[in-house]
């Protein structure tokens, strides 16, 4: 999937030329694509493969998010505040990317509401995701947690390495491995 495609599925059905120009990228799993203090300066959209962002806290790394295939990703505070990044985004397996330049995206919203479109929805998404995750980890149980990721995302619990769904879930590994048991 491309953004085109993505644009022709969830914004303009007649898959219209982007307003800006992208680029193609390959990370092997484990490459790192925004490390902290960088400042991001690309928005990348994930045709294939798995990406994480993670956050350093007390010498060891929280994971904040997975991003799959038709996702967008980036150090968006970094973007937004043009400042240094708090994350640290990798390939969780071999990715293939499609690259936007953020400065190119913000020159298309000058002219373009194709443009205009597919950062709102992106952003909207964006925003649903944040607050979903949030309110499950202010409401739910670590169980209950698993379970609403297993119902709404099972690519996730298949692709990812009990110690980091641990870590994305808010518990030790010890205790998720009680939780699937259960």
């Amino acid at each position: 999937m491309t953004i085109s495609d993505f644009v022709a599925e969830n914004i303009d059905s007649s898959k219209p030329e982007l307003p800006f120009p992208t680029s193609t990228k390959t990370v092997a799993k484990g490459g790192l694509i925004t490390d902290y203090g960088q400042f991001e300066e690309n928005v990348y959209f994930i045709q294939s493969g798995v990406m994480i962002v993670s956050l350093a806290y007390k010498e060891e790394d929280r994971i904040l998010e997975f991003y799959f295939e038709g996702s967008f990703c980036a150090s968006y505070s970094s973007l937004i505040s043009n400042s240094p990044s708090d994350v640290r985004i990798t390939a969780y397996t071999d990715v293939q990317l499609e690259v936007a330049k953020y400065a190119d995206i913000q020159k298309a919203y000058e002219t373009s509401l194709l443009a205009n479109q597919l950062g709102r929805y992106a952003t909207e998404q964006l925003l649903l995701d944040r607050v979903r995750r949030e309110k499950e980890l202010l409401t739910l149980t670590a169980q209950e947690r698993y379970q609403s990721l297993l119902a709404k995302k099972p690519e996730l619990v298949q692709q990812i390495a009990i110690k980091d769904l641990s870590k994305y879930l808010g518990v030790r590994p010890e205790s998720l491995s009680r939780i699937r048991r259960n």
